[in-house]
């Protein structure tokens, strides 16, 4: 890999490091949790003036055409300032589904739209008792109708719905093989959700479809392509994901330091006693071989399914079992009293645990990879 930062790259740091530092604290933080949305529409406003939605939409929609490393890098400054805004759901994981779709006018003006900043996406796939790593869809059936189709079905744990104006619904095709991936509007007749707030302030939807009417350019990829095109778009987001987990793992190691410093106890700061040390070399020595891991993903982003799905599930595994490190051990060094919403590091503790259950947990990750390896 390449580790000198293009123009591009230099551009999204500078602006990151501008814009996110001043809403990075406690108060901020607790205020966006507490808000309708959990995150401030008005920073949404913000990121499509500086161009970070627009980063991956090819430039024919007006966007700056990016690569999966340049959303990485803007992911881990996401991360160090725990920002809750439905960055992956709209920008990395409706993105490349939308470039994959057979109507491609329609998805350059949708693609505008995102860039522009008036409209969000999420991926409502999960469904009851399948497995997380599954791109089959399961229990939700799309039927032929009237020119058109009638989607039936529930999701649960759609990440970052109770924001969206659309919704990418995936589906089993009546009469043929596979699935296919639709988009509907979250308005939709029919279609009723139950949204509900996750533990690090991010907000997600259970949603049911009772025979909800779509014409047939609802249907952006089909059958024979869809669980393909998904499994693509799932991957490119956990790798943003997995950045913004290595950046709240730097961040988090940040505070821990300083804290360390702070703090007295017999009349020394708590950062001279070797108990602490050794706390602290374990978190670094985490948090630089999850870095190191998503590099990993990162190299392997674009090879065919099975050597990505491989790098990826080990990467998550390194980089989840990291975070909880990171985050237990700066719990630990606070005395434990760090988990009240008081203090920083409890607000990196429960993204971190958030982030290394979506899209496959520790455990999931390790069979696929396990199966990568002895078949």
């Amino acid at each position: 890999m390449d580790f000198a930062k293009s123009d591009i790259q230099a551009m999204l740091l500078d602006s990151a490091e501008r814009l996110l530092s001043e809403n990075a604290d406690v108060e901020y933080w607790r205020h966006q949790r507490s808000s309708a949305l959990g995150f401030d529409e008005a920073r949404w406003a913000q990121f499509a003036e500086l161009g970070w939605l627009a980063l991956p939409v090819p430039e024919a929609a007006g966007g700056l055409d990016g690569t999966i490393e340049d959303i990485a890098l803007l992911n881990i400054a996401l991360g160090r300032a725990l920002a809750t805004e439905p960055y992956v759901s709209t920008v990395v994981l409706a993105d490349h589904v939308l470039k994959q779709a057979a109507d491609e006018a329609g998805s350059l003006e949708l693609l505008g739209q995102i860039a522009g900043g008036t409209l969000r996406i999420a991926l409502a796939h999960q469904e009851n008792g399948a497995h997380p790593l599954d791109v089959e869809a399961g229990g939700t059936l799309a039927r032929p109708s009237a020119g058109g189709y009638m989607l039936s079905g529930a999701k649960i744990m759609a990440l970052d719905a109770p924001s969206a104006g659309q919704l990418i619904v995936s589906a089993r095709m009546e009469g043929e093989e596979g699935t296919g991936l639709f988009l509907v509007p979250a308005d939709a007749p029919g279609l009723s959700a139950e949204s509900y707030a996750l533990i690090d302030g991010t907000r997600a939807s259970d949603i049911v479809l009772a025979d909800v009417a779509l014409p047939a350019g609802a249907l952006l990829v089909g059958g024979n392509r869809g669980a393909t095109v998904l499994r693509e778009a799932i991957d490119r987001a956990s790798i943003a994901l997995m950045a913004q987990a290595v950046g709240a793992m730097e961040a988090a190691n940040k505070i821990c330091g300083a804290y360390v410093q702070e703090r007295k106890q017999f009349g020394a700061a708590i950062g001279s006693f070797q108990a602490i040390q050794h706390i602290m070399a374990d978190n670094f020595v985490a948090a630089h071989q999850a870095r190191s891991m998503l590099y990993h993903a990162l190299a392997n982003a674009d090879q065919d399914q099975a050597t990505r799905s491989a790098a990826l599930s080990a990467a998550r595994l390194v980089i989840g079992e990291a975070g909880q490190t990171v985050s237990r051990n700066g719990i630990q060094v606070h005395g434990g009293y760090g988990l009240t919403d008081e203090y920083a590091i409890g607000h990196y503790f429960r993204r971190l645990m958030c982030i290394e259950k979506q899209y496959g947990d520790l455990i999931q990750h390790g069979q696929r990879f396990g199966d990568s390896i002895f078949g």
